[in-house]
């Protein structure tokens, strides 16, 4: 689930806030991540990326959100997560878009990043499962997966 209703724009240039100005192309297998927004969340005071999700014919999937940092400080939401539109899912665009997202964390120094998901979706679980770990943490809703950087 992505954070957008609950998001601020960024204030002042994306470098001030630790954020590259250029994410390069992210992109895996059939998905791309396009550069949507910068944000910042004034409830874990991060500053973050929301990338729209592209399918290969272009068509908008979803929409994932990226902060980096530690994940003591990033909390309950993790660095990464976001949605698959419906008509879409299935496809692997979730899956790819994790794999895309690793060459950001590496570029910003992370060694691994945590994504979360609800325990009700399944598809999205095994689909993390595919590409790391679950990891334990204590929330009633949500499962966190922690994915290799490299």
């Amino acid at each position: 689930m992505t954070t957008s209703q609950f998001l601020e724009q960024l204030a002042g240039a994306p470098v001030a806030h630790g954020l590259f100005d250029k994410v390069g192309d992210l992109q895996h297998g059939r998905t791309r991540l396009d550069l949507e927004s910068y944000q910042y969340d004034p409830v874990r005071k991060l500053p973050l990326y929301v990338f729209k999700l592209l399918a290969d014919d272009g068509a908008v999937v979803g929409q994932y959100h990226f902060a980096p940092g530690d994940p003591d400080q990033v909390g309950e939401i993790g660095n990464a997560g976001g949605h698959v539109d419906a008509a879409y899912r299935d496809k692997g665009h979730s899956k790819d878009c994790i794999k895309a997202l690793k060459s950001l964390a590496w570029r910003h120094g992370m060694a691994s990043f945590i994504v979360t998901c609800p325990k009700s979706n399944g598809a999205a679980r095994t689909a993390l499962q595919q590409v790391g770990k679950e990891i334990d943490r204590q929330d009633g809703d949500m499962c966190f997966y922690e994915i290799p950087a490299t």
